[in-house]
């Protein structure tokens, strides 16, 4: 079904683009050999300082996760892959460590899936021919080729930073008042830039360090606002290359911060499982 599809794409995009609500997650692309050459680190002089100080940027914005009890989200996306292009809109609701609901609807509002997933299972439910599927989680897993958890999930739909374990920082440079650093993972080869007083993520890069994937991402943020003491980015357009080329565009219609739920469904019974 090709809303199904849809439901991966969204959970592709969010597994290698989430937005960050402080300095906002670190997944981005290494340097290849021709960006290495262009790298400029700083004067030898300064060097040490201006290292600590990526360094610790680098370390709030691992350190700083965003508390919360439940999040509601209403987001408009537009793909385009090499074969197709369509718009869809994606009803998100979550409650900490809990539960995460998506609806995902096609042209004329119909609702053509809806997934709810847990700690360790993948519900799917389609209401046009009245199906259920029950998976485990793996089962995501298997889809967007990416190994992450529920709290995986959790942390990149609120925006807190994912894969940033054991990161190796290779190098760093200002350009136009923007701070550009390059890091290793276990994972990505990542590049990531800032805006000019570090609190913004303008754009990420990432490679996989599996050259064999021949998988990279690009994103970029914008309209950014301000949620407490966070900022938000409301647009994302996120261009991801592997076997084939997909472009994605987010736009946040609204969203709240622990207020109760409004998008939770319960599973229709009995259910066809799989």
């Amino acid at each position: 079904m090709k809303l199904q599809r849809y439901l991966f794409f969204f959970l592709m995009l969010l597994l290698v683009s989430c937005t960050t609500m402080k300095k906002v997650q670190v997944i981005q692309e290494a340097l290849t050999k021709s960006d290495t050459a262009k790298v400029q680190l700083v004067t030898e002089i300064k060097k040490v300082d201006s290292g600590a100080i990526v360094k610790d940027i680098l370390q709030k914005i691992t350190a700083t996760k965003l508390d919360f009890k439940t999040m509601n989200a209403r987001i408009k996306v537009d793909y385009e892959s090499a074969k197709n292009a369509d718009s869809y809109i994606a009803n998100l609701s979550m409650v900490k460590d809990s539960a995460i609901f998506i609806t995902i609807r096609g042209a004329m509002g119909v609702i053509g899936i809806k997934a709810l997933i847990k700690k360790d299972s993948v519900v799917l439910i389609y209401p046009l021919n009245k199906k259920v599927e029950r998976k485990p989680l793996i089962y995501l897993q298997e889809v967007v080729k990416i190994p992450f958890t529920f709290t995986t999930i959790q942390d990149l739909l609120i925006g807190n930073p994912i894969f940033m374990d054991n990161n190796k920082m290779v190098s760093y440079k200002l350009n136009n008042n923007k701070l550009q650093v390059s890091m290793l993972g276990n994972l990505f080869k990542n590049l990531i830039i800032l805006n000019e007083d570090n609190s913004k993520v303008l754009n990420l890069k990432l490679d996989d360090i599996d050259v064999s994937q021949h998988r990279t991402c690009n994103i970029t943020y914008s309209s950014h606002v301000a949620v407490n003491q966070y900022q938000f980015p409301l647009i994302r357009d996120i261009a991801i290359s592997a076997n084939t080329k997909l472009d994605i565009h987010m736009e946040f219609k609204e969203y709240s911060f622990n207020d109760p739920i409004k998008y939770a469904f319960t599973i229709p019974k009995p259910g066809k499982r799989k």
